[in-house]
């Protein structure tokens, strides 16, 4: 028996869930994209409690002849980092005066190079209009000195300024919704990743056996058999399987970690898909003689579960008990057809359908 560190990933099972879940990881993209959303517009609501008015001025660079090459260094960055030196911000607040502060006036433009270097935006955002004019028309006096004074500069003029106008909030914003999907969808995929590679969840037979070494008899489905040509071959392969366990008449105790729940589901769903006499299965009992006695480890399909039921095999098998084998139920029919890449129906379940 192989360790579980060992056993590496079933990658066929890993497809399968993701497939399976594919429904509700679009449904958590929605959901995110709706969170999103919503979060952008609770906080446009809360800024837009207060009024912004918007200037924004075009200005034309003129690099100096033979000085071409700084046009390289000039970008928004560079830009926004000179707005704030003496040069500039410290020549708009001698003409501001005293009434602005410094720090509030910085934080209130912004620069951008749209595309050429030669053509900046300056964007003034602020509590009032006149604040707004005011400090425009400051910026604009000391950016017209300061490209007169820089030898690197045949001058810097202003070509556009557009009206101050108060600040349109965008309620909606795709950024907002797209990463909001995208984290939702991130947290489902890795909770499906995850309870994959734990191993504490079981979805397949194979993985049974890998786990504890012992043989898986069949498994059982919460869906009805009765039109289903793959349920009906995985009930017979259960039935003839089972068959082997009573050969000699012997009892077998039903082993979960459930209190006796997953075993009851068990014997109801063999006991009305398929022919099994189900009077040799027994449910175990906590307080019984457990030396010389054989079990079946009953296993639901998907659940967290590994921890669980080894403790309860171990605790038997130190009694004196015998393991012989497990059964996968309440399987997921989707699921494992995929997994056994069973995709479609037979004809006369597609017609009675």
């Amino acid at each position: 028996m192989e360790s579980f560190s060992q056993q590496g990933i079933d990658s066929r099972a890993m497809f399968a869930a993701f497939m399976r879940n594919l429904p509700m990881l679009l449904v958590l993209a929605a959901a995110g994209a709706i969170l999103g959303s919503g979060l952008n517009v609770f906080l446009v609501l809360l800024q837009s409690r207060d009024t912004v008015f918007v200037s924004e001025t075009e200005y034309y660079i003129e690099f100096a002849p033979g000085r071409y090459e700084v046009r390289d260094y000039y970008n928004d960055f560079t830009w926004n980092d000179v707005l704030a030196t003496d040069l500039i911000l410290g020549r708009a607040m001698e003409l501001l005066g005293d009434q602005y502060e410094r720090t509030q006036v910085k934080d209130s433009i912004t620069a951008d190079i749209l595309s050429d270097v030669r053509y900046l935006t300056i964007t003034v955002r602020s509590k009032t209009f006149e604040e707004a004019e005011a400090i425009k028309n400051a910026l604009q006096t000391a950016l017209e000195e300061f490209g007169a004074k820089k030898k690197e500069f045949e001058s810097i003029e202003k070509i556009e300024d557009l009206e101050i106008v108060q600040e349109k909030r965008q309620y909606f914003a795709w950024r907002a919704a797209v990463l909001g999907a995208v984290v939702l969808l991130c947290i489902g995929v890795f909770e499906i990743a995850f309870r994959i590679c734990a191993g504490s969840a079981f979805y397949t037979k194979q993985e049974i056996v890998k786990t504890f070494g012992i043989p898986v008899y069949g498994m059982t489905f919460k869906e009805n058999a009765n039109r289903d040509s793959f349920l009906q071959k995985q009930y017979k392969m259960l039935e003839q399987n089972l068959k082997l366990l009573n050969q000699n008449g012997t009892k077998i105790y039903l082993l979960d970690a459930s209190e006796g729940a997953c075993a009851e589901a068990f014997l109801k769903n063999i006991t009305s898909q398929t022919k099994i006499k189900t009077s040799f299965f027994k449910k175990y009992d906590r307080g019984q003689e457990l030396s010389g006695a054989t079990f079946l480890a009953v296993i639901p399909f998907g659940k967290t579960y590994r921890e669980k039921i080894t403790d309860e095999m171990e605790y038997v098998k130190l009694h004196g008990a015998t393991v012989r084998g497990a059964v996968l139920v309440e399987a997921d029919n989707i699921w494992q057809r995929i997994y056994y890449a069973c995709y479609t129906w037979n004809k006369k379940e597609v017609n009675e359908s």
